[in-house]
């Protein structure tokens, strides 16, 4: 696992902290976000106090922006309750926000006590990522690498998601095989019901 850290998060003590636990990390000068974790997660960390104070300065959703047009895989992390702050701020406003942020921006928001807690919550979606193989979301994602490509146009098949792109190619080892596989073979893949099957089988062989 590597994590990139903005350097201004040094202050914080995270990224000691990651450093502690054996976690490979390097401070740069981050474009947008606050770690990046694998190349893949961008993760934007706030206190509650910053992230009532970025709503009403208006730089919340510039950086929600920031975070989507990197094209990784953003996340909020927001340290202890945002409804309770030194800051003067409607209740509902701080709802909206939230909302805004997890349906509209459509970024998933975690929440933290403090410091130590956000370190676990950077170094679990690590260690998820890296069993996962953080599997390629097809829609808005143009892959560089090969293999993630593969990923891509097997996601082009009638029900098959990230996860079953994923299973599938690891269980046939090629998209020739899979392509050539019949209806019975592909049962044999988890996930893999008679229906989604057929669907399969019969847009692979559909006439244009």
């Amino acid at each position: 696992m590597k994590i990139l850290a903005d350097y201004r998060e040094f202050q914080s003590g995270i990224p000691t902290l990651l450093l502690n636990k054996q976690i490979e990390i390097t401070l740069k000068n981050l474009a947008a976000g606050d770690y990046l974790i694998n190349d893949q997660i961008l993760v934007e960390r706030k206190t509650k106090e910053d992230f009532v104070l970025s709503l009403m300065n208006n730089r919340l959703f510039n950086q929600c922006l920031k975070l989507k047009r990197s094209l990784k895989y953003p996340l909020l992390i927001i340290e202890g309750n945002p409804y309770n702050t030194n800051h003067k701020i409607n209740r509902q406003a701080v709802k909206g926000a939230l909302l805004s942020v997890s349906v509209a921006w459509q970024i998933p928001v975690f929440f933290s006590n403090n410091v130590e807690e956000t370190a676990e919550l950077l170094i679990m979606a690590g260690k998820q990522m890296l069993q996962e193989k953080m599997l390629i979301l097809r829609k808005g994602y143009k892959p560089k690498k090969q293999k993630n490509h593969q990923l891509y146009f097997l996601q082009g098949l009638p029900a098959v998601g990230p996860s079953l792109a994923y299973r599938l190619l690891l269980h046939f080892g090629s998209i020739e095989k899979i392509i050539k596989a019949t209806e019975k073979q592909l049962l044999t893949v988890n996930g893999i019901g008679k229906g989604k099957a057929r669907k399969i089988v019969d847009f692979i062989g559909m006439k244009f």
